[in-house]
C-alpha cells in the first residue's frame, strides 16, 4: 500500500477503535415496531441505476430470505429531481400514493418534517426490533447529524459518498509532479502544466469541471468556507467564496485550461482527455471500468486556500419512513431501514458502488478490512469520512432553489467569463432572500 494511504487508513482505524465516544441517545417506544404478524408488502422508490440498481435489489433479496413475511419491492424512480417530484405527487393526491419508504435528501426531509410526513426513526429505537444507544453512537457522527431534526433522528444514512480529487499520475510526473497538489495554488499550476496541445488543439485538459454548484462548493469547502454564519445568515460572498470562483475564472478565461461538460467526467478521465476532475466518491467503479490498465491514477484531498481547516463535500440519502401507513408496514419499513444501515449490507453495498462507510465499527469487519488493504483509493477516501472531516451541505428546505442559483454563478462564470466578485454578491443576495421568504410562510 501506498505509504500516504496507509498512514490516511491508519489514521481512520484509530478513530473508529477510540469512537465509541459521543452523545447517548435514548430512544423512544413505538408500537410500529411491533413484529409483523401477516405478511406484508412494502415499496422502496430509490434513484440508484445500473450496477447500484443491481446492488439494491440484492439487499432487498437478502432481507426478504431473512424475513419471509415480508415483502420488499424496489422502485427506480429516476434521477432525484425526477425521485423528488414524483414523491412530492404521490404525497399530494387525494389518496396519497406514496411508499413506505423512500431514499430522501436531507432537503427534502427538512420540508417532509415540517408536515408531519416521516416517521421518525428514534422513535423504533427502544421498540422490539430497536438499536440501541451504542449501535447509534457507532454511526459516523456527521451522518447522524444531518438524519436529527430538532436533537431527533429522523432517517437513517444509507448511501453516502465524499468529494474527491481524481488524477492522472502518469499525466502529473509528465508535467513535473510527484505528488498531488495540496493547496489551491499548487492545483492551478497542475492544471496549467498537465494541459497538452498539438496542432493548435488542445489534447488534454488540465482539469474536467462540471458547471454545477458543487464545482464551487468542493473548492469553497476545503478552503474552510461556511455557507452559513452563527446567526444563520448566507455568508459565501467571503475570501474562501472569492478564491473559489475565482479559481473557476482564471482557469477557463481568456484560455481554457478546463475541459467543461454537463456529462460526467469518467469518459474524459479515462480517454486522458483531462488529467484530473473532482467528483463524488460514488465514481469510483465507473473510473475503474473507464481507465483499466491504461495509467495510475490516484484520488488525494481537494486542494483549498491552505489556511482555515479544510472539510469536503458529502453529500449522497438517507432512507426515511412515510408516517400515512399502517402500522405492520411501518413496522416492516423499520427492520428493512436497520438492516440496510447494518454492517454486513453496507459492506456489500461498498463493495459494489463505491459509497463511503456510515459506521465506525465497518473498520473492524474482516471483509471490509480486506477490501481497505486492496483498495487504497477507497481508503483515503473513506479516511476523511471517518475521522470526521466530512461536510454536508446546509439542510434547509429551501436549498435545492440556492443550489440552483449556485449553478448558475458558476455557468455564468465558466460560459461568459464574469466577475467573480459582482456574481457572489447577486447570488447571496438571491440566496437570502429565499431564506427569508422561507421564514415568512
Amino acid at each position: 500500500m501506498h505509504i500516504r494511504y496507509a498512514s490516511l487508513f491508519a489514521v481512520a482505524l484509530t478513530a473508529a477503535l477510540i469512537c465509541g465516544c459521543g452523545e447517548k441517545k435514548t430512544g423512544e417506544s413505538t408500537s410500529a415496531s411491533a413484529k409483523t404478524a401477516q405478511p406484508v408488502a412494502i415499496e422502496m422508490w430509490h434513484y440508484f441505476a445500473g450496477d447500484h440498481e443491481k446492488a439494491i435489489k440484492e439487499l432487498a433479496d437478502r432481507f426478504m430470505k431473512e424475513n419471509p413475511g415480508i415483502s420488499v419491492r424496489t422502485i427506480y424512480q429516476g434521477r432525484p429531481p425526477e425521485l423528488s417530484q414524483k414523491l412530492a405527487g404521490a404525497l399530494a393526491a387525494s389518496p396519497p400514493n406514496n411508499p413506505t419508504v423512500s431514499t430522501v435528501y436531507e432537503t427534502w426531509t427538512s420540508d417532509y418534517v415540517s408536515k408531519g410526513y416521516l416517521d421518525a426513526a428514534q422513535d423504533h429505537f427502544a421498540g422490539p426490533d430497536g438499536m440501541s444507544p451504542e449501535e447509534q453512537d457507532d454511526i459516523i457522527k456527521g451522518f447522524r447529524e444531518a438524519c436529527s431534526y430538532d436533537g431527533k433522528m429522523v432517517t437513517l444514512p444509507f448511501n453516502k459518498s465524499i468529494y474527491v480529487l481524481y488524477l492522472n499520475m502518469d499525466k502529473l510526473a509528465k508535467a513535473g509532479f510527484t505528488t498531488a497538489p495540496k493547496t489551491l495554488q499548487e492545483l492551478k499550476d497542475a492544471v496549467i502544466k498537465t494541459t497538452v496541445e498539438a496542432d493548435g488543439r488542445v489534447m488534454t485538459f488540465g482539469m474536467g469541471m462540471m458547471p454545477t454548484s458543487e464545482a464551487f462548493t468542493t473548492l469553497f469547502f476545503a478552503s474552510g468556507g461556511e455557507y452559513l454564519n452563527a446567526e444563520g445568515k448566507m455568508a459565501f460572498d467571503s475570501e474562501e467564496g472569492l478564491a473559489a470562483l475565482g479559481f473557476l475564472k482564471e482557469l477557463h478565461h481568456p484560455k481554457h485550461y478546463l475541459y467543461v461538460s454537463t456529462d460526467y467526467m469518467n469518459m474524459p478521465f479515462g480517454n486522458e482527455q483531462v488529467a484530473m476532475f473532482i467528483y463524488s466518491s460514488a465514481s469510483f467503479p465507473y473510473n475503474e471500468k473507464s481507465v483499466g490498465n491504461k495509467f495510475k491514477w490516484e484520488v488525494a484531498p481537494i486542494p483549498g486556500l491552505g489556511v482555515k481547516t479544510p472539510r469536503y463535500v458529502m453529500q449522497g440519502t438517507n432512507i426515511g419512513i412515510f408516517k400515512n401507513k399502517s402500522e405492520a408496514e411501518r413496522a416492516a419499513a423499520w427492520k428493512l431501514v436497520k438492516f440496510l444501515a447494518s454492517t454486513p449490507s453496507q459492506v456489500y453495498w461498498i463493495k459494489h458502488t463505491g459509497y463511503m462507510p456510515i459506521r465506525y465499527s465497518m473498520l473492524k469487519n474482516p471483509e471490509m478490512m480486506e477490501y481497505l488493504k486492496n483498495n487504497p483509493r477507497y481508503a483515503a477516501a473513506s479516511s476523511l469520512v471517518l475521522t470526521n472531516q466530512g461536510k454536508q451541505e446546509p439542510k434547509l428546505a429551501v436549498w435545492d432553489g440556492i443550489r440552483e442559483n449556485i449553478t448558475q454563478m458558476v455557468d455564468q462564470v465558466l460560459s461568459k467569463g464574469a466577475d467573480p466578485k459582482q456574481q457572489l454578491a447577486a447570488t447571496q443576495a438571491k440566496a437570502q432572500e429565499r431564506v427569508d421568504r422561507a421564514a415568512k410562510r
